[in-house]
């Protein structure tokens, strides 16, 4: 009789065991697919300010910025300088001619830069002009700006691209996971459902490293838009 008892009990456990495998094999993938999801989306809105904190600053200093944290002091600290021109001009009248006359004056207004990156695309979100120079989810890591120049025979333009490795993409998988303030059954289901899945070379080769611009020609679109 107890016998039968405790292979009843062994049968359950066995039971239990394999439904939470079952289980875990399911909810592993779906976790690290929606971690990856939240920050390629996260990564892709701040690179999205970037490029437009380059339009900016390239108007202003007819080069892009190759340096992050200048680029970042810039949209924080700095002003763009637009040109207000009032009066009109005269059919058949150039420009330059109606400004000679005095039929046009033209006035230099200095505008923050971060109102003209706000306005620069739609895409742009406020909140992230104070933290777009870093990469989310890392310990503080800054995107880093390659340049370069395309030359021509007439021509010469500058161009940028910025990567994102995959491991930073992924750094830090457990906070995501498990964020702060999480209470004890949670920690304690993610642990036995997710310990460990930062590591799980399967589910990372399913997805890709970042981008945005190139080197080779005069483009600023990012790898989610190609």
């Amino acid at each position: 009789m107890r016998s039968q008892t405790l292979f009843r009990i062994l049968l359950v456990i066995l039971v239990l065991v394999f439904a939470v495998l079952a289980f875990r094999s399911i909810m592993r993938p779906e976790k690290f697919k929606m971690v990856y999801t939240e920050r390629h989306n996260e990564i892709r809105n701040r690179l999205i300010t970037i490029r437009a904190a380059q339009q900016v600053y390239k108007m202003e200093h007819k080069d892009f910025a190759k340096d992050i944290d200048e680029l970042y002091d810039f949209v924080q600290n700095g002003t763009v300088t637009i040109v207000k021109i009032s009066g009109s001009i005269p059919e058949g009248m150039s420009e330059a001619e109606a400004f000679q006359k005095g039929l046009i004056t033209k006035t230099e207004i200095k505008y923050p830069a971060s109102k003209r990156v706000f306005e620069m695309d739609a895409n742009v979100r406020e909140a992230n002009l104070k933290n777009f120079h870093r990469i989310p989810g890392t310990d503080g890591k800054k995107f880093e700006i390659q340049t370069s120049t395309i030359k021509g025979a007439t021509y010469e333009i500058g161009v940028y691209r910025i990567d994102v490795p995959l491991d930073d993409i992924l750094a830090n998988m457990e906070r995501s996971i498990s964020p702060e303030g999480a209470n004890v059954f949670t920690r304690f289901y993610n642990y036995i459902m997710y310990t460990g899945l930062e590591d799980e070379t399967q589910y990372r080769k399913l997805y890709n490293p970042m981008f945005m611009g190139s080197l080779t020609e005069a483009s600023t679109s990012g790898s989610w838009e190609i």
